[in-house]
């Protein structure tokens, strides 16, 4: 599992003015939490969080030292990073002091890979009703993702979470989910007016005959 390395610096203000504050300077307000220990309130630069995620993505071991004693190292994990609803630029992140001996849960992504039978040949339609999938692992044995291969899905295939098997983790979410399944398109019949001319029960009105005299 790569680890990847975040220098940040220990802030003392806080409240949504001072966040701003940081935002418009470059960085990310973020927390350091674990068990038994009071949150470090810290202040991470927004190109290196973001060149560490583009490199080793969010399920990561994280090597973070303060900029004010780059010696001590803490082992932490992201746990959160929020959005910005309307742009969609990181505001806030936590992160988590972890043990690398002690098991961890966390969220990891469901990749599918191949192209069902019963979408090139049968015409069906993939459902992909599971995304991500709840584990417990030691962090060092983190997957990226877990792949689940649909080439061989057949039209009314179903795969379940219960059909994946386990590596070094450990699902907590529950095994009967569906992840995807290959479905019949659905078929929407539209009935046909039929116009009647003229409404019921009266009579059609006689055509104007042009020059006759009343």
């Amino acid at each position: 599992m790569p680890e990847a390395s975040l220098v940040a610096d220990l802030r003392e203000k806080k409240g949504k003015q001072a966040a701003k504050q940081l935002r418009r300077e470059g960085f990310v307000p973020g927390v350091l939490y674990g068990p038994g220990e009071d949150p470090s309130m810290l202040s991470i630069n927004l190109k290196d969080l973001l060149t560490l995620l583009h490199t080793f993505g969010r399920n990561t071991v994280v090597d973070l030292s303060l900029a004010s004693n780059k010696k001590k190292k803490f082992k932490a994990f992201i746990y959160e990073i929020q959005h910005d609803p309307l742009s969609g630029d990181i505001i806030h992140v936590d992160l988590k002091h972890i043990d690398l001996t002690q098991k961890i849960h966390l969220s990891v992504p469901i990749h599918l890979e191949g192209v069902p039978e019963g979408i090139k040949n049968e015409g069906g339609i993939l459902e992909h009703a599971l995304h991500t999938v709840e584990i417990l692992c030691l962090p060092a044995e983190i997957p990226n993702n877990i792949t689940v291969d649909v080439s061989g899905m057949h039209m009314g295939d179903s795969i379940h979470l219960s059909d994946i098997k386990p590596g070094n983790f450990e699902i907590t979410t529950d095994i009967s989910s569906i992840i995807v399944q290959i479905v019949a398109p659905k078929i929407v019949q539209v009935e046909e007016e039929v116009v009647e001319e003229g409404l019921m029960g009266a009579e059609p009105a006689e055509p104007e005959v042009i020059g006759e005299e009343e």
